[in-house]
């Protein structure tokens, strides 16, 4: 691999920095318990589907480009189902604030999938 192996690391320690910013708004009673459940669990949702793109990501590495095709596409299928579900599920079944959730999830979203085409252009150069 081209890139350094400890890319998911850096990646998870700058997205525990964000959290810990959070929770440390929390502890000084800058933002509620609700927002900070919301901001959670939008942040967990979307760090499963960072994972799974970047796993997926991993395993086409280097392999023809119809299986690239086949893993980066069907792999954003599933991807994009399960985060349809969880969703679904949180906002149905559990107290959270709606709008600081959903846009949570826009935020770490846009940001993952950018961190993922960054780390196919440099994987790729």
């Amino acid at each position: 691999m081209k890139l350094s192996n400890n890319f998911l690391l850096k990646i998870s320690l700058f997205i525990g920095l964000i959290f810990a910013s959070i929770l440390l708004l929390y502890q000084i009673n800058i933002i509620t318990f609700d927002f900070l459940k919301s901001f959670t669990i939008a942040g967990v949702i979307t760090y499963l589907n960072f994972i799974s793109g970047y796993l997926f990501l991993k395993f086409s590495n280097n392999k023809s480009a119809n299986i690239f095709l086949i893993m980066v596409f069907g792999g954003m299928l599933l991807r994009l189902f399960m985060i349809l579900l969880l969703v679904f599920i949180s906002l149905k079944f559990l107290d959270i604030k709606t709008s600081v959730f959903i846009f949570v999830i826009f935020f770490f979203y846009v940001f993952y999938l950018l961190i993922e085409i960054l780390y196919l252009y440099k994987d790729k150069r």
